[in-house]
């Protein structure tokens, strides 16, 4: 039995003999579509075939959503944390909280001296507690700051060339903080 064909816009685009016992072909139909000639096609429209002049103009690729892809990649970058005396310092939004509490309380002295923290030690790949003096945690809340607002700074600039028309893909992967 011969099965007639359609892609995903509907348009004809082949025959296909198919056993009366198999699975019928994906996007098919027993119905014949009509002759056509020169730049005609058909396309079937879920009840029979159409008779058209000539293919539609495939539709434009919608533009990409780039607030939405830009806000995306700022947030991978923002919680991706980063280095800091060989340990890697967590920055996802519960870890800039807690920094952010403790960069205070080193700071303004009410901090214990040598409380641990919880961090990622780079050269084993284990989480460890590690002692850390206020001084140092002061540090890790200054540089935590620092990485997070450049994070949002980048985000800023590839906003004004989304906004600018002058953004493109490869941008949006390039300029993070490590």
């Amino acid at each position: 039995m011969i099965f007639y064909q359609w892609d995903a816009s509907g348009l004809f685009v082949g025959q296909q003999d198919v056993d009366e016992e198999g699975a019928l072909p994906p996007r098919s139909t027993p119905t014949k579509p009509p002759k056509l000639t020169g730049t005609q096609v058909a396309r079937w429209t879920g009840e029979g075939w159409e008779k058209l002049a000539k293919a539609p103009d495939p539709d434009p690729e919608p533009a990409p959503d780039w607030v939405a892809l830009i806000a995306d990649r700022r947030f991978r970058a923002e919680i991706a944390g980063f280095p800091w005396n060989g340990f890697g310092i967590d920055t996802e939004r519960d870890s800039q909280a807690k920094i952010s509490s403790s960069w205070s309380a080193a700071r303004d002295g009410f901090r214990e001296d040598g409380s641990v923290w919880k961090c990622l030690d780079l050269a084993t790949g284990q989480i460890v507690s590690r002692p850390t003096t206020n001084a140092e945690m002061i540090d890790i809340g200054q540089q935590a700051y620092r990485y997070v607002q450049a994070c949002y700074d980048r985000e800023g600039a590839l906003l004004e060339a989304a906004a600018g028309g002058t953004v493109t893909a490869e941008m949006i992967e390039e300029g993070w903080p490590t």
